[in-house]
């Protein structure tokens, strides 16, 4: 009997071992597919293109062309008193080189915050991907229900909000997102 246990545990060790990268990502693929419906983030299906920003770092373009020569784009809102937003911010830096060469770019959106702790905090992360500010903090807020730090929307190459996540995000969950994004495009 205590052979039969050890056997079926060694069998589901040696799924779970020699289950394929790609096998991975079609499950992970699959359970963001199942859940279409149930993303109840008030901003998904809204257009964020036309939104009045000002550049902050790295802002050689605008937002919106940015997001129109992008199949994704990723949009972190994020705070430098936030201290998930400080765990998350190497992971999109990492994100934003591994990702240069390929259509989706990632770009933050820095809210509720004085402009010296902002500069700070892009300094010591050493922040390369774009950052701007809403021109209507205020309003644009409200419009997109931001109001937990940090916040990530995933948004197509015509400027929709197709998935937002509350939350600190790291790669696998970005790459998740992103994959889900070109397949619903």
């Amino acid at each position: 009997m205590l052979t039969v246990f050890f056997f079926f545990v060694g069998a589901g060790i040696a799924a779970v071992v020699n289950m394929s990268e790609e096998g991975l990502k079609e499950q992970s693929l699959q359970t963001l597919q199942d859940s279409e419906g149930r993303d109840n983030h008030h901003a998904v299906g809204m257009n964020i293109l036309g939104e009045p920003m000002t550049g902050i770092r790295n802002d050689g373009t605008s937002l919106e062309s940015i997001i129109q020569s992008n199949e994704v784009t990723v949009i972190n809102f994020f705070a430098s008193w936030c201290d998930p937003c400080r765990r998350e911010t190497p992971e999109l830096n990492a994100f934003h080189e591994e990702k240069k060469d390929e259509p989706v770019a990632i770009v933050g959106i820095n809210v509720d915050d004085k402009a010296a702790n902002r500069d700070a905090f892009l300094e010591e992360f050493e922040v390369a991907y774009p950052v701007f500010e809403f021109s209507d903090e205020k309003a644009a807020i409200e419009a997109y229900n931001i109001h937990l730090m940090p916040t990530t929307f995933f948004v197509d190459g015509e400027g929709e909000v197709i998935r937002a996540y509350v939350g600190e995000v790291e790669q696998g969950l970005i790459n998740n997102y992103t994959n889900y994004v070109k397949e619903e495009s």
